[in-house]
């Protein structure tokens, strides 16, 4: 790590202990509509941008709606949630103090939209410990991709080997060490991930942020 000038954090899972809020979600959404969600149906949307997954719903199910549309009512769905219950991870605001206590450049880089990531960041205290807040959805293309990474390092003057990406979707650990980041894989427990997938892409594999995080 001696070289590393900068970690990059998702939040769904990896910080924030909210993989239920998407359940959730995908149970009302589908309930009202009187569907069910096919088995594979959170992995595949795990690593896509919000609008990517509206769109990918849309074809799935033959839905007339459009992306707008099907994102608003999921938003509705989730926002009081993240505003008002979900919870950190465990250690996740120690590992953030830790970085900084090393020197890091701390940055967000997740799939969901300010509206919902905002409210509980700022409930938690962590607003003003990162310096950069990343959203896929903003940025336009999935974290499966690289372009979101190398963007964040080309932002802090770096290049990508010099940063960390913390995930706990194997699609995202995939397109940030395909961007040249080194990776460290979180196993959620409520997470849909093949844990030997996110082997392939993780330089580091863990249950949870410890002291050692940063040691490889």
């Amino acid at each position: 790590m001696k070289d590393i000038k900068a970690v990059i954090f998702d939040l769904d899972g990896t910080l924030l202990d909210s993989m239920y809020v998407w359940h959730y979600v995908d149970e009302k959404f589908l309930e009202k509509r009187g569907l069910k969600a096919p088995d594979d149906y959170a992995k595949q949307c795990s690593h896509r941008s919000f609008y990517e997954t509206a769109l990918y719903t849309i074809d799935l199910f033959g839905f007339t709606c459009t992306p707008e549309e099907l994102m608003q009512e999921w938003t509705e769905l989730a926002i009081e949630e993240y505003k008002n219950n979900v919870p950190l991870k465990k250690n996740a605001k120690e590992t953030l103090l830790l970085a900084k206590k090393l020197g890091y450049k701390l940055a967000v880089c997740t799939s969901l939209t300010r509206e919902l990531f905002l409210p509980a960041l700022e409930r938690h205290g962590l607003i003003h410990m990162f310096d950069m807040l990343m959203s896929s959805a903003e940025f336009g293309k999935g974290k499966q991709y690289p372009d979101v990474y190398k963007a964040i390092a080309e932002s802090f003057g770096l290049s990508p080997c010099q940063c960390v990406m913390c995930d706990d979707v194997s699609a995202s650990l995939m397109g940030a060490k395909s961007a040249g980041l080194l990776t460290i894989g979180i196993i959620d427990k409520n997470s849909a991930q093949d844990i030997e997938e996110m082997k392939k892409y993780s330089d580091k594999l863990i249950y949870e942020f410890d002291e050692n995080v940063f040691q490889f």
